[in-house]
């Protein structure tokens, strides 16, 4: 399943998610290409935007196989309830 907001110029994909058992099958990239295709029918639409986490290396090589770009570097600032060391890249 994918989740995705329509603005007036980007579409933004909140959340993405498939069943660990049907994982590595094109699911998510067929989503992604359908939402991508119904943009472009729209006529309007400048860019799809989506992330993921810095340690999610799967998502960000699946983003780079169906040519995303990365373009955005986000940064958070934990005021409680989580760790407060940084995460490193694996």
């Amino acid at each position: 399943m994918i989740i995705y907001d329509c603005g007036p110029e980007n579409w933004s994909i909140l959340l993405g998610y498939v069943l660990p058992e049907h994982r590595w099958k094109g699911i998510c990239t067929a989503l992604f290409y359908a939402l991508r295709d119904k943009a472009q029918e729209q006529g309007n639409i400048f860019s799809i935007l989506s992330g993921t986490h810095l340690n999610n290396l799967a998502a960000q090589a699946a983003f780079e196989a169906q040519r995303r770009t990365k373009e955005y570097i986000m940064y958070s600032y934990p005021l409680k309830g989580r760790r407060q060391e940084p995460l490193r890249a694996q």
